[in-house]
């Protein structure tokens, strides 16, 4: 038997502890947040990850279609070629996406922003005190260097953003004085970089409340707030979403959570809390799993099967006990109907199937609506394919596994050791030590 319920009825059956959370802590979280993408500048500094430049434009439209508010799309001052592609990226004149290229505090990063055709730019700079000591930069340096940096960029037509690197390391005196010293210069948004990943939501809701309290509070305009959150421990997108909740209108975010390490908070996860949350991104939802399966091939990095939202599994079930609940009701065991993310869900035939299970899979392979088996006929199925999934070969399995690990490794490689030590050889052999070079004419012994 199924059930239909009203929104009304679902309510009252659904508990949802999120609204009663927010209602009691009398939280006014954001009605809109805007997604910063970060896919095609800290996505790709994925280890072995490099994108062509129809690739980046391929993802920047994408990213434009679906509702992206801002995708960072480069580092201009890193090389011509980098900042040719930034250039060609702006000039793609995207209908919805606004195009940033980051710069450090420093006069010709901001040029090279310039020549790329920029009109909104990213400022960064580390700031806690292990980069402090290892930077040879005081406080005051830094605060300088800011200031000069964001009025260059303000006195050039530049809209800037300003992001406190690895602030969530930092002594909070400097912190806010990192932030206060941008907003005066001119930064129209600020951003707390969670870099290596160390904050959990207790400490992330802890420093935006105090950043907002005593920053945001006592500008003179409405600056805007972002959280880079990394997924080091695996707290990226509950970080993400603590932040928001606590005011940050702009988190920022990689497709499928690529990133360096452990990578980012993954844009579909953080879209779709949000969502549950009664929060606007503006994303179009069902887009989703395009989005993904065209990054994904492109990065050359396959996701897991486990991977929420865009998974292979993420709608996915195998047990009799929940298809026979989800025929029921699909909520019983969703947390969402997967159409609303442009998926399907999909039921397993395996050793934990049951008679609802096999009836399922006949009225969905047969597409026959009305099948009269007798009960007994159906115990015989499900007692067969219990035994034929139990009776796979795990040594089989185990073989093609390894194969698929084995290949795996070559989408992941970088330069090769020896292509690296022939590109020392050709260019710094003169002053490798005689001891280090390769020792030409000698056999090995045996």
């Amino acid at each position: 038997m199924s059930y239909k319920f009203t929104t009304e009825e679902l309510e009252k059956l659904l508990i949802d502890y999120n609204k009663i959370a927010c209602g009691d802590f009398k939280i006014e979280q954001p009605k809109n947040v805007y997604i910063w993408d970060e896919t095609l500048r800290d996505g790709e500094q994925s280890p072995t990850v490099t994108l062509t430049l129809d690739e980046k434009i391929h993802l920047a439209k994408l990213m434009d279609d679906i509702g992206v508010k801002l995708i960072a799309v480069g580092f201009p001052a890193v090389s011509e070629s980098e900042k040719n592609i930034v250039k060609t990226i702006v000039n793609e004149n995207l209908r919805r996406s606004t195009i940033l290229g980051i710069a450090r505090p420093r006069k010709d990063d901001i040029d090279a922003c310039i020549d790329a055709d920029l009109k909104e730019i990213v400022i960064f700079m580390p700031i806690s005190p292990i980069f402090r000591k290892t930077l040879k930069q005081t406080e005051q340096d830094q605060l300088e260097k800011i200031r000069t940096a964001i009025l260059y960029a303000k006195e050039n037509g530049l809209k800037v953003n300003w992001v406190s690197e690895d602030g969530t390391r930092c002594d909070f005196e400097h912190l806010k004085n990192v932030f206060m010293t941008a907003i005066d210069a001119g930064a129209e948004r600020i951003v707390l970089g969670d870099t290596v990943g160390v904050l959990t939501p207790c400490s992330t809701r802890y420093l935006i409340t105090r950043i907002r309290e005593e920053v945001l509070d006592h500008a003179k305009e409405k600056i805007y707030m972002g959280i880079h959150t990394h997924n080091d421990f695996g707290m990226a997108v509950a970080n993400t979403i603590t932040g928001v909740i606590q005011g940050c209108e702009y988190p920022h975010t990689c497709i499928n959570g690529y990133g360096e390490r452990a990578g980012n908070a993954a844009l579909d996860e953080v879209v779709m809390n949000l969502h549950r949350l009664g929060i606007n991104t503006g994303i179009k939802l069902n887009l989703l799993p395009e989005l993904s399966e065209v990054c994904e091939k492109y990065f050359c990095k396959p996701l897991s099967q486990y991977k929420p939202i865009v998974g292979d599994y993420a709608f996915s079930h195998e047990s009799g006990l929940h298809i026979a609940a989800i025929l029921a009701h699909p909520l019983t065991y969703e947390p969402i109907n997967p159409r609303i993310v442009g998926r399907r869900r999909k039921f397993y035939l395996g050793k934990f199937s049951g008679s609802k299970s096999i009836m399922a899979a006949l009225k969905n392979k047969l597409e026959v609506l009305d099948l009269d088996i007798p009960e007994d006929i159906i115990r015989k199925i499900v007692t067969e394919v219990k035994t034929k999934h139990e009776s796979t070969s795990k040594e089989d399995l185990r073989k093609s596994f390894h194969i698929i690990k084995e290949e795996l490794k070559k989408i992941t490689r970088g330069v090769s050791d020896k292509d690296f030590f022939e590109i020392v050889n050709k260019y710094a052999q003169p002053y490798v030590p005689d001891e280090f070079k390769p020792k030409l004419g000698k056999s090995k012994n045996k």
